[in-house]
């Protein structure tokens, strides 16, 4: 039989099936060869932001990233159109480019690549492109970079982790959708600022007066800080800023009070309680636990000196401490809530020893105990997952008493944490950050009385009280200050010993006792504020405040250094201090000098403020011209911040225009509105 096939009629012999199997693989890798091309361009693109990383010369002088990390990737290595140079002619940009040769992987493609749309400032959408180059970048003859040219655009392109440091500003990239990866269309976003921090913006009927909130310190967490050791037995924060070990900051402890007395008159947020012993009620039993022990009871007492009934207690407390004790407990977990964080109390020890216990569930699903003890030796004891804080009480005397919960548990975990490597900084550690989910029980110990229990979502009176009876129990009789026990190092031959005293701190000291005699009008906050006024009586090389600046005018020392250093953010926060001193003194009939010494400090920052301008930011002090060997103190945003925050204040109680704009001026640099050039 004669065959009659031939080249295209061999398919006829072969089944359906198989046939319609070939033509599918067929399609299946014309679809891989066509995938294949397009991953190679975008490798292409990758080969070229693979020589931007590690190529970046820093002098020391260069911030490193806020994080301390490298960028890299695709995501992470943004490309800037700063500076936006046009190059005129591609040759001149990288003439060894030319042939489309990749450096890393040293063959010549077939094809020119392409970089996304989405690094392309020209793009509009998905698919936009333009032929790219890698480019030497030379700066400044100081820095080599590698950067990218687009060929079409003629257009030089810098990596952006190199402009952010260079440049020193602030930024990151991001996928412009919701979710954290590029999204479907590639689109990514480049923000980016010339600064950080955010100015105080009060209402236009805001005016600085000595009974209103300070500033915008109703914001600051002061003792969530990261120089915060632990808040103490007076209940008042503990620094580390100039020592490790931790000391009493008054300017801290002042911030402390101003935050929440701030809190107090302006709150952001009604005050959730829930009672446990309510002073207005007569106290319930019904709640408690008494364990069935020798010794313990619980009941409601007549307390002769409230006039009130109060619930009493008492638990067999064992020889080697209160922990050995058997306490008396509340289902405080039925009620509790992240918000009821606060522990507020009105007791008064009746026997040797008493302890407040807590137990208490954090979102990182430990439960910790936090103990308040009386028979504590150490302000802070870590023991484990149980921290125990000395608790300050004498027999028979009532005590008020607030402590934020998750604030000490933070603090106790931070404290362990530093105690095995002290320069391991707070943010580093994820159990730093913890909060609160719910407390889930309270047992007390000991004996005593409460007139007042609750768990509460702030105590922004006590708070503020513990504060203001901090600065009566420590001003120093004979100076009317309150010194700081640390070294303070400004410069090698600009140290303060232990013992120096500060504006800044009288200032703000001054400004927390006029606002609780404001409120109580208690007489003994204003006589310490009026008895802080004599330092800035005395040269700060004869122990005060004081300094005179090129012979005539009075300025204010933050720092008491010699030869002066003329910090600008404590002196003008000393003048609010005395302005809030008059302004008290005054309306209560009391001559005081708070007057003529603001008046005086205001004279000199008239004629001074304007040597702390730049044209682009502020300067901190005035050491560079106290001492011309040092080059200027440019303030860093922070206090830039600061700066632009007390011209508000200044201008609501001075009316010479200059100090609002300042504040206009000022705000103008953090978005990078410099003054103009010759």
């Amino acid at each position: 039989m004669k065959s009659s096939c031939t080249t295209h009629s061999f398919l006829g012999m072969v089944p359906r099936k198989y046939v319609r199997f070939a033509l599918r693989a067929m399609g299946l890798l014309f679809l891989a060869a066509v995938a294949t091309v397009a991953v190679s361009r975008v490798g292409s693109v990758k080969d070229h932001i693979g020589h931007l990383s590690g190529n970046t010369k820093f002098s020391a002088g260069n911030r490193p990233d806020e994080d301390g990390g490298e960028d890299g990737g695709l995501v992470e290595n943004a490309f800037s159109v700063l500076p936006r140079h046009r190059v005129q002619d591609a040759a001149d940009a990288d003439p060894n480019a030319a042939d489309g040769v990749s450096r890393r992987r040293g063959r010549k493609k077939s094809h020119k690549p392409r970089l996304m749309g989405a690094l392309s400032p020209a793009a509009t959408g998905p698919g936009m492109s333009a032929s790219i180059r890698p480019l030497d970048i030379h700066v400044n003859q100081e820095y080599h970079v590698k950067g990218l040219y687009m060929v079409e655009e003629k257009e030089a392109y810098l990596p952006f982790k190199f402009v952010r440091k260079y440049f020193d500003i602030y930024g990151d990239v991001k996928a412009s959708s919701s979710s954290s990866s590029v999204s479907s269309e590639g689109k990514m976003r480049l923000t980016f600022s010339h600064s950080y921090g955010r100015p105080f913006s009060p209402p236009k009927t805001y005016t600085h007066h000595a009974a209103g909130a300070f500033l915008n310190f109703g914001t600051f967490n002061v003792a969530g800080r990261e120089r915060v050791l632990y808040m103490d037995e007076y209940d008042v924060p503990v620094s580390t800023q100039w020592d490790p070990k931790g000391y009493h900051f008054a300017t801290q402890i002042s911030q402390y009070g101003l935050q929440h007395y701030s809190n107090l008159v302006h709150p952001k947020n009604s005050t959730v309680i829930q009672w446990i012993v309510n002073p207005e009620e007569s106290p319930a039993v019904g709640n408690w636990t008494v364990r069935e022990r020798t010794g313990n009871t619980l009941k409601v007492a007549r307390d002769s000196e409230l006039g009130q009934d109060v619930l009493a207690f008492c638990t067999e407390v064992a020889p080697t401490g209160i922990r050995a004790g058997v306490g008396i407990t509340y289902p405080v977990a039925k009620f509790s809530a992240p918000t009821l964080r606060v522990v507020s109390a009105g007791f008064k020890m009746t026997g040797d020893a008493l302890c407040l216990s807590f137990q208490v569930l954090m979102t990182d699903k430990t439960v910790y105990t936090v103990h308040y003890d009386t028979t504590a030796t150490k302000t802070l004891e870590v023991l484990g997952e149980a921290f125990r804080y000395r608790l300050l009480a004498k027999k028979g005397q009532w005590r008020v008493f607030a402590r934020d919960l998750q604030i000490d548990i933070q603090r106790a975990v931070v404290f362990e944490i530093r105690k095995k490597d002290s320069t391991k900084p707070m943010r580093e550690s994820a159990s730093a950050s913890v909060k609160v989910v719910r407390v889930q029980s309270l047992a007390v110990r000991g004996c005593g009385v409460f007139s007042n229990l609750s768990l509460r979502s702030d105590a922004h009176l006590t708070m503020t009280m513990a504060a203001v009876d901090w600065l009566l129990l420590n001003q120093d009789s004979k100076t009317g200050g309150w010194p700081t026990h640390a070294v303070r190092t400004l410069k090698p031959n600009l140290v303060l010993q232990p013992g120096w005293l500060s504006a800044m701190v009288q200032g703000q000291a001054m400004s927390l006792l006029v606002r609780a005699y404001s409120a109580t009008k208690i007489k003994k906050y204003l006589d310490a504020a009026l008895k802080a006024t004599q330092p800035f009586l005395k040269l700060a090389k004869d122990g005060g405040v004081k300094a005179i600046f090129l012979n005539e005018y009075t300025w204010y020392e933050e720092y008491p250094t010699q030869p002066s250093s003329f910090v600008l953010n404590g002196f003008i926060f000393s003048l609010l201090g005395l302005h809030d001193l008059a302004e008290a003194a005054k309306q209560a009939g009391i001559q005081s000098n708070a007057e003529e010494l603001y008046k005086a400090g205001v004279r000199s920052l008239r004629a001074m403020a304007m040597l702390y301008d730049t044209g682009v930011g502020t300067i901190y002090d005035l050491r560079h011209f106290s001492i011309p060997t040092f080059p200027p103190n440019r303030a860093r945003w922070d206090y830039h911040v600061t700066h632009i925050n007390l011209m508000t204040a200044m201008a609501t109680i001075d009316e010479h225009p200059m100090f609002k704009t300042l504040r206009e001026r000022w705000l103008g640099y953090m978005t990078g509105r410099a003054t103009k050039h010759n």
